[in-house]
């Protein structure tokens, strides 16, 4: 069997020793290292998770098999704050009704077969080029900081170089932003062997085949934007293992240039839409029409663009 075909019903039915020869083989045929296989639990569900390292990035085996994305709003049961919320949200900027607003937001229902393949944990940014603690250009920037950190501090230069402190005061990161095209973002992934998710595939990794609106569950706060939890489901790493879908600033492009998924940019943030709407783009399905076309003209911004790496199994 190609390990593209591994479901994870036959991931998760394998003993900790054959999952761990397995996770070995994948490593072997890939030039990955196995950083580790162990048991997780996510918003009631359980899983075994196999990580492996690649080129400074960690990925997780996300199992294919045959798989129903999308969402129907018809089944969205909302909470009372939810749909008081939105109701709020209706009458201040003439939205139609929660159902069918919700439906017009998400992806259609369908049945697709996914394959088994390696996500990225985290989302990779190739506008960003990290630079080494004794690069000239981050000592003159420590230099001007001037010894005034006070705590994990990041200080940004006006052309583009960014540099975070631990409470020492020492360099813990430091990277370089340069504006690429969507078709250089594209490239540089392809320059290191990789590429992004499809639209589906994104879906599947952040979701883990949750049939219910956002991949913990149905409900979510009603006391402020997402933005405003440090803590809570959103913010742990999902069922697969992946820190995915956690912040409505930071949305991921897909193969699809029109199609962004795990957020809007902020705009229902920033804009003060309403609790219920900011929380909404955080679900697996959120699919925001107009966000992605504006996001692929020539007037969305490209000093950021967010992509979740994949390796392809065979």
């Amino acid at each position: 069997m190609s390990y593209a075909d591994l479901t994870s019903a036959q991931w998760n039915d394998l003993s900790d020793s054959a999952a761990g020869r397995l996770a070995q083989d994948i490593a072997g045929r890939h030039e990955l290292t196995v950083a580790g296989v162990e048991n997780r639990a996510y918003a009631g569900r359980s899983h075994r998770t196999a990580l492996f390292d690649h080129g400074g990035m960690r990925f997780a085996l996300v199992p294919g098999g045959r798989s129903t994305l999308g969402y129907d709003a018809a089944r969205f049961r909302p909470a009372a704050h939810q749909a008081a919320d939105y109701a709020d949200s209706a009458a201040e900027f003439g939205l139609p009704s929660l159902t069918e607003y919700v439906d017009a937001m998400t992806s259609p229902v369908r049945d697709v077969d996914m394959p088994a393949m390696l996500v990225a944990v985290d989302a990779f940014d190739p506008c960003e080029v990290p630079l080494a603690p004794d690069d000239p250009r981050v000592r003159e920037l420590v230099s001007s900081a001037g010894g005034r950190f006070g705590g994990v501090r990041t200080f940004r230069s006006g052309d583009g170089l960014a540099v975070e402190f631990d409470r020492a005061g020492q360099v813990v990161r430091a990277r370089a932003i340069r504006e690429v095209s969507y078709d250089d973002a594209m490239a540089g992934l392809a320059d290191l062997g990789l590429r992004t998710t499809t639209p589906d595939e994104w879906e599947w990794a952040c979701g883990a085949g949750a049939a219910t609106l956002f991949r913990w569950g149905d409900d979510c706060p009603g006391d402020g934007y997402p933005y405003d939890h440090r803590t809570g489901p959103h913010r742990q790493d999902n069922l697969w293992g992946l820190a995915i879908g956690q912040d409505p600033y930071r949305h991921e492009a897909t193969t699809e240039r029109t199609v962004v998924c795990g957020g809007d940019g902020g705009g229902a943030t920033c804009g003060g839409s309403g609790f219920f709407l900011g929380w909404l783009t955080l679900v697996t399905a959120y699919r925001d029409e107009d966000f992605g076309q504006w996001v692929a003209s020539d007037d969305g911004y490209a000093d950021e663009i967010l992509t979740r790496p994949v390796i392809e199994l065979g």
